[in-house]
């Protein structure tokens, strides 16, 4: 948890891919495998960092802060770390909103959803990629009608060879 640190967004954000891609644990897999509230911890200092760059002239309580943590982590509990890291680095940068001078969860939430529509078009460009991928490796694997019906006419020849010698025998 401590490797997934609000100082590590700048560093993860340098590779977008890795954020989406990478092996990074998910919300639900941080609660499994360190308890049932890990990711809200994990979330609280996300949360806070976002509120102290702000700048706002109400910080955030512990209710607001422990409140908000619980919705992500319930919410959008398939996310990975580094994901969320670069969605806090890139609420920093103003791409999802802002907070007018007090600290609002609901800016968060609709932000979090801005970064889902990005995300969805993330992982339809790399399915989109992976198809062509195949795609190519599939034809430069593929034979030409040609040599199917010289392989066909090769596999009777065989056969036919086959069964004469099993006849021979």
């Amino acid at each position: 948890m401590l490797a997934n640190s609000p100082d590590r967004q700048t560093e993860v954000c340098a590779d977008t891919d890795g954020c989406h891609f990478g092996g990074s644990p998910t919300l639900s897999q941080l609660n499994a495998c360190y308890g049932g509230t890990a990711a809200e911890a994990w979330l609280v200092p996300q949360l806070y960092e976002l509120g102290n760059f702000e700048g706002l002239k109400g910080q955030a309580d512990r209710h607001q802060l422990a409140k908000t943590a619980k919705i992500i982590a319930t919410e959008f509990h398939y996310l990975k770390t580094d994901e969320l890291l670069l969605f806090f680095y890139r609420f920093c940068t103003g791409r999802y909103g802002q907070f007018y001078s007090y600290f609002t969860p609901s800016v968060i939430i609709r932000g979090l959803r801005c970064f889902l529509d990005e995300r969805a078009r993330v992982f339809n460009r790399r399915e989109q990629e992976l198809r062509e991928q195949a795609w190519e490796e599939a034809r430069r694997n593929a034979v030409t009608y040609e040599e199917y019906l010289r392989n066909k006419e090769r596999s009777a020849r065989q056969q036919a060879n086959d069964v004469g010698e099993v006849r021979d025998g």
